[in-house]
């Protein structure tokens, strides 16, 4: 019977990886994304609802637009695939609970913003503020409580706020965009404070392995990394293995 709950959020979630890919397609561009079908990027016809199924589509269509047979990336049915394992996984470990649901969607934000910032370099406030909402929503019923969500908004947004600001007076340019604070507040209302500092951790060296490599083992102090994709990493770490993380962390320190 555990089963039926399981494939049910996954169908769910492979509707909500399709929203997915409108949130990535249209948020960077200023379009709206609960008003208007979807088109074809390529000849800008209306996608017809039985092409658009979840997976389906793009299965029957062998990844090519029906009018014009330009090549539909793979991106789509893999985003959509994401979303519905994310929520299967979610209900599968933590049953049809808020705890489920409040882990799907901040992962499922998470996955949006970190794509978004890895393509255009910009984390739409349209997230991270309905993050902010979510996460101090669920506070009481699946996260740190109320007042803990409250100070890690506030710790997270502020922390990198003011790690900004100082860079900005030592090098006369800001480190860290507005994006980064609005996300790191959305980070510490569903993890709490404390969880917020390990997020921030965790992004860096993500984002500086990410930069040695790229820079062939060098950091170049002028080249602009997509910091919001690193945190939103960081971010799903920590909830998923933080605190096996942090047990094998104050091991060593005994």
């Amino acid at each position: 019977m555990m089963m039926v709950p399981v494939i049910a959020a996954g169908v769910v979630g492979l509707c909500l990886g399709s929203f997915a890919n409108v949130l990535v397609w249209r948020l960077p561009r200023e379009e709206q994304v609960v008003k208007g079908r979807s088109r074809c990027p390529e000849c800008s016809v209306t996608i017809a609802w039985y092409d658009n199924l979840p997976l389906v589509g793009w299965l029957l269509l062998r990844g090519r637009c029906r009018n014009c047979r330009s090549r539909i990336s793979p991106r789509y049915p893999l985003i959509e695939l994401s979303g519905g394992i994310l929520a299967a996984v979610c209900v599968l470990i933590a049953g049809l609970t808020p705890a489920a649901g409040a882990a799907f969607v901040f992962l499922y934000l998470l996955g949006v913003i970190a794509i978004v910032d890895w393509r255009h370099m910009i984390i739409p406030h349209t997230l991270t503020v309905a993050g902010m909402v979510a996460g101090l929503a669920l506070a009481e019923f699946a996260g740190p409580g109320l007042q803990s969500a409250i100070l890690g908004l506030l710790v997270g947004g502020g922390s990198v706020w003011l790690l900004s600001e100082g860079y900005r007076l030592l090098r006369g340019q800001p480190g860290m965009g507005g994006g980064d604070v609005m996300l790191m507040g959305m980070v510490g209302a569903f993890l709490g404070p404390w969880a917020a500092a390990g997020v921030l951790a965790s992004g860096a060296l993500l984002g500086t392995v990410y930069a040695l490599i790229r820079g062939g083992g060098r950091v170049q102090g002028t080249a602009k990394l997509p910091f919001g994709t690193f945190l939103a990493a960081g971010a799903a770490l920590v909830l998923v293995a933080g605190s096996a993380v942090w047990t094998w962390y104050t091991g060593l320190l005994a």
